[in-house]
């Protein structure tokens, strides 16, 4: 599974423009002569930059250029243009690929594709596929990849040395992760280490000990482990403690980068487009959308029976009702702060569910603080409301219920924010499913009830 670039490239402009003459001619010849001088990174900027024509511009190369740039592309390019290729096309490019590489492109594609697709290559290319796709395409399974070489921890240097390279030669892949399994369980041997080693020296002086995982681990469990330990190498084992596959950074920061940009539209309130906004389709982006909105609009409208419960009060001190919107949003704000600041931390591996009381205190302490400085403010505008709207009530205690209110709904907030994406993660709910939008409404609803509840003992 190819790493993304992290740098920062500046695309051929000259290039672009030109490939997207050529996409509007139609000149499917010079568009694959103009291309092939470049190198596949510089074709994979090409193809993320295009609103239009992005399966016809990867469809002009053959399938080896195809693997080397489809690794390179943006996960909406992927989305874009792999589902709408033939199954030849896919299962052409797909020989070039390492078996974890292909695996992660066909589980982007629909299941039944599968089969049409497996059947059309080779034999002993198919088998490590399928035995891959039979994990979960979110597990460490279906991150791993096969390029390992277990090892016999007696056995010398020399020795090993010789078992890598003829695995290299069978296997037409680079240096494998060699593994060994010993008393103090299983360890990995570094490549450099091994190649730089003399010929008397063991396994076990020169391998260190390495995260191992169960296959069924969530791929955000395999991110945060191996991010909390500082691996570059992560071990898969299956049911029987039988080594299964190894995991690399590399392929981690990819599904980082995904996992990020997923999160980014959960917290927004929707569900993730799988292609890039512009040839995303109308219905398509319609319907990630409204789902999220119908939800939050219907849990809204329970503002307006808890609203209703405290008609009469309303109706005694209107100048209550002036303040539910200063109030309430407070809570939210609060809410959706923690909410935010607490998901990006369990994305980083910095805060996991079992740190939960660690988080609530501090986040409680949070809470009060920043009610009261709200507060504060929010009493100085309170007594300053005019005699007129006041009625019957006194702008001082009105000031007081105010003050409060929003310190209480902001504690409130702020506790609701913090604790949803841990309650979440905890039960195997992706976090970003707490998003802001969500914490808000909540503290919305019970936030009236707080400021009421309030104004009751003083004014009402």
């Amino acid at each position: 599974m190819g790493a993304p670039d992290t740098g920062f490239r500046t695309m051929n402009q000259e290039l672009f423009h030109k490939v997207d003459g050529l996409l509007q001619a139609k000149n499917d010849q010079e568009l694959r002569r103009v291309l092939l001088r470049e190198d596949a990174r510089e074709i994979a900027d090409i193809i993320d930059a295009l609103g239009h024509g992005k399966r016809k511009t990867f469809a002009v190369f053959p399938p080896e250029v195809q693997a080397d740039v489809v690794l390179l592309l943006s996960e909406a390019s992927i989305h874009s243009v792999v589902p709408r290729l033939p199954d030849a096309v896919i299962a052409r490019f797909l020989h070039f690929l390492d078996e974890d590489e292909a695996t992660d492109i066909l589980q982007r594609l629909h299941s039944k594709r599968h089969p049409h697709i497996l059947e059309k290559m080779r034999e002993d290319r198919r088998k490590p596929i399928e035995k891959l796709l039979t994990y979960g395409p979110e597990t460490a399974g279906g991150l791993m990849d096969l390029n390992f070489l277990e090892v016999d921890p007696q056995a010398k240097i020399p020795m090993i040395l010789s078992s890598v390279q003829e695995y290299m030669r069978t296997h037409h892949k680079q240096i494998p992760i060699a593994l060994l399994t010993g008393k103090n369980g299983i360890l990995w041997i570094p490549s450099r280490a091994l190649m730089s080693s003399n010929g008397d020296v063991v396994p076990s002086q020169i391998a260190r000990p390495i995260p191992v995982l169960h296959h069924a681990t969530d791929q955000e469990d395999v991110l945060e482990t191996m991010q909390r330990e500082g691996a570059d190498v992560s071990c898969v084992i299956d049911d029987h403690q039988k080594i299964v596959g190894v995991i690399h950074l590399g392929d981690l920061l990819r599904v980082a980068e995904a996992e990020a940009s997923e999160d980014v539209y959960r917290l927004g309130g929707m569900d993730p487009l799988s292609a890039s906004y512009l040839e995303s389709k109308f219905t398509t982006i319609w319907r990630k959308r409204v789902v999220w909105l119908s939800v939050l609009f219907v849990a809204e409208l329970f503002t307006f029976t808890a609203l209703a419960q405290f008609e009469s009060s309303i109706a005694a001190v209107t100048a209550l009702a002036l303040f539910v919107p200063l109030t309430i949003s407070t809570g939210g704000n609060s809410g959706s702060q923690a909410a935010t600041l607490i998901t990006r931390a369990m994305a980083l591996g910095d805060v996991a569910p079992r740190d939960w009381f660690k988080v609530m205190r501090r986040e409680l302490v949070m809470g009060i603080a920043l009610g009261l400085t709200l507060g504060a403010v929010a009493f100085v505008r309170a007594s300053l409301t005019p005699q007129g709207v006041l009625g019957t009530a006194n702008r001082w205690i009105l000031g007081l219920v105010i003050a409060q209110s929003v310190a209480a709904i902001c504690l409130w907030g702020t506790l609701v924010g913090s604790m949803l994406p841990l309650l979440f993660k905890r039960f195997g709910v992706d976090p970003g499913y707490a998003s802001s939008p969500f914490v808000a409404t909540f503290v919305d609803v019970t936030g009236i009830v707080i400021y009421f509840s309030i104004a009751g003992v003083f004014i009402l």
